[in-house]
């Protein structure tokens, strides 16, 4: 009788540890794909603000460029810009128009 259980337990251990196929739920295709997860408010913000800040400092870099002929004038702007654009954009950046607080 023993015998008999634990081939029965070595069954059933196998069974659970054995891989079940992609398709064993029932409702899922594997060819479907995945869906994003959508962003929260906050994450779209953030998201913008570095939007933002990439654009402005790139337009920054690109007007420093063509209005100096110095090189050592070029290090400065971008090292400027680099702490001045993202300051800026924190300060400026109102995204649900809380100006009053």
């Amino acid at each position: 009788m023993s015998k008999e259980k634990a081939r029965r337990r070595a069954e059933q251990r196998a069974r659970r540890s054995a891989p079940h196929p992609k398709t064993a739920h029932p409702g899922v295709t594997p060819d479907r794909k995945k869906s994003l997860p959508k962003r929260t408010n906050r994450q779209q913000r953030q998201r913008n603000r570095v939007i933002v800040v990439a654009v402005c400092w790139l337009l920054a870099n690109m007007a420093i460029w063509l209005f100096t002929d110095t090189w050592n004038a070029r290090w400065v702007g971008l090292t400027l810009t680099t702490i001045a654009v993202p300051l800026i954009v924190w300060l400026v950046w109102d995204p649900e128009g809380r100006t009053g607080l």
